[in-house]
């Protein structure tokens, strides 16, 4: 039997703008229109476990009316669907998205075969075992560790009478996965794959209720200390720039991904120019309370989510004039360059790959990697953070495209680059920072002589 009740710790109150206020600590109130007080008696028999077919035929209007209220409540959080037995709950559904499937009639005949959806996740949540749903963030937490060999048992296909012979409870929490959507007819995995759907969800608001961000400063780091082994690149003339460069329609109508580059290596003072084109930072601005900004934070000349600007520019150079091949890291303080690593290994693999994802047709003389700091964006973020990271890294990418079409060179963003291999070069953990776009640049053909 699947049940309904009211979240723990919610309040009801009156107001002038709704006639009913549901309140909770941490979470956004609902209001309710209710004019009569009848929903108020629904929310009052909510507060002790109840089922939609209870309600559908006791309450105090038509069916249609009671399940638009339960499903309003559902899909903002202050309602729980739940099975038990007689020893207590068996497991606990949250809808997180106003646009999940329901199907609270659903159980499923003894003779009907089923299976877990592939949008499906058995994870540990806290210190809990949940199954949550890729495709609306429903979270169904299981109170008894023994159900996930139900969930483990559902993997493939099983009749719903054997489903009970898993783990005691079995065919209760068939049910509560069913009504949720998380078990189906058995059939392959259709469409885009699962962790596909998991990241859109979790990239835009309204798929589902996105988790709240982590704690910890949004302050911009200070500038690290300076090593002896620091590279200072040339600094460009911005006023000369302003005058001779072309226009930008020009720029726009003329960029192209450059995969052929010319023999001529590039210059340092050419790749000193670009980074500080692109990538510097211009200004550092303290914490502002009368601008809305709680935290310190730099201006540069490419714009990022928040000014969180936590992709950091490194540099894996195989021929450039004035610069010996290895990895460096772009300082953007200082407008210098951090020695990373020389050894030859590390850089060969990371040339290699980005000469094989532009089709092997010319061996790259610079390879940019953009590496994200995960951590700061999603201390403002939340679950948008890894989203918004890709999308700061395609202004990136456009940014160092019309730089180097602007400055007469070539360059062609990656469309798969190998995160091993930067790690390894980098010495960096991946699961904290981690390369997530490259693009090659060097000379054109032509500039030979």
């Amino acid at each position: 039997m699947i049940t309904l009740r009211l979240d723990d710790g919610l309040t009801t109150e009156t107001t002038t703008t709704a006639d009913l206020l549901i309140i909770g600590k941490g979470r956004d109130p609902v209001a309710l229109h209710d004019a009569d007080g009848s929903v108020a008696a629904v929310l009052e028999a909510l507060r002790r476990p109840t089922t939609w077919q209870q309600l559908r035929a006791h309450g105090p209007f038509a069916a249609g009316r009671i399940d638009a209220l339960i499903r309003r409540l559902l899909t903002a959080g202050v309602l729980i669907l739940g099975c038990a037995d007689e020893n207590g709950d068996l497991a606990t559904a949250r809808i997180r998205s106003r646009l999940a499937e329901l199907r609270p009639d659903a159980e499923p005949a003894d003779d009907q075969p089923v299976q877990l959806s592939p949008c499906a996740l058995l994870r540990r949540l806290d210190d809990r075992a949940v199954v949550e749903s890729a495709h609306d963030g429903t979270v169904v937490e299981l109170h008894r560790p023994e159900l996930a060999a139900v969930v483990a048992g559902l993997c493939a296909p099983i009749d719903a009478a054997a489903v009970a012979r898993l783990a005691p409870g079995g065919s209760q929490l068939l049910r509560l996965l069913a009504a949720v959507g998380l078990v189906t007819a058995p059939g392959p995995a259709a469409g885009r794959p699962t962790h596909a759907v998991w990241t859109h969800t979790r990239s835009r608001n309204g798929l589902v209720e996105l988790r709240t961000p982590a704690p910890g400063t949004l302050d911009e780091p200070p500038a690290g200390p300076a090593a002896d082994t620091d590279i200072a690149l040339p600094v460009p003339d911005q006023a000369a720039l302003r005058r001779t460069d072309p226009p930008l329609a020009e720029v726009m109508e003329t960029r192209r991904s450059v995969r052929r580059f010319g023999d001529k290596p590039l210059a340092v003072a050419q790749l000193g120019e670009l980074l500080h084109r692109v990538a510097r930072i211009q200004q550092r601005l303290p914490a502002d309370p009368a601008d809305e900004r709680s935290y310190s934070y730099t201006l540069r000349p490419a714009p990022s989510a928040g000014a969180m600007h936590e992709l950091d520019y490194y540099l894996t150079v195989r021929a450039c004039h004035g610069l010996a091949p290895g990895v460096y890291r772009y300082l953007p303080d200082r407008h210098a360059l951090a020695v990373v690593n020389r050894d030859t290994v590390p850089l060969v693999r990371l040339v290699n790959a980005a000469y094989l994802a532009i089709n092997r047709v010319s061996v790259p003389q610079v390879l940019i990697s953009l590496a994200a700091r995960f951590d700061r964006p999603t201390r403002k973020y939340g679950d948008l953070a890894y989203s918004l990271t890709l999308r700061n890294a395609g202004v990136a990418l456009q940014s160092v495209y019309l730089c180097a079409t602007a400055m007469g060179l070539g360059a062609c963003a990656v469309g798969s680059g190998d995160a091993a291999d930067f790690a390894e070069a980098s010495g960096l953990d991946p699961h904290e920072v981690s390369a997530v776009a490259e693009i090659v640049i060097g000379s054109l053909p032509g500039q030979d002589v």
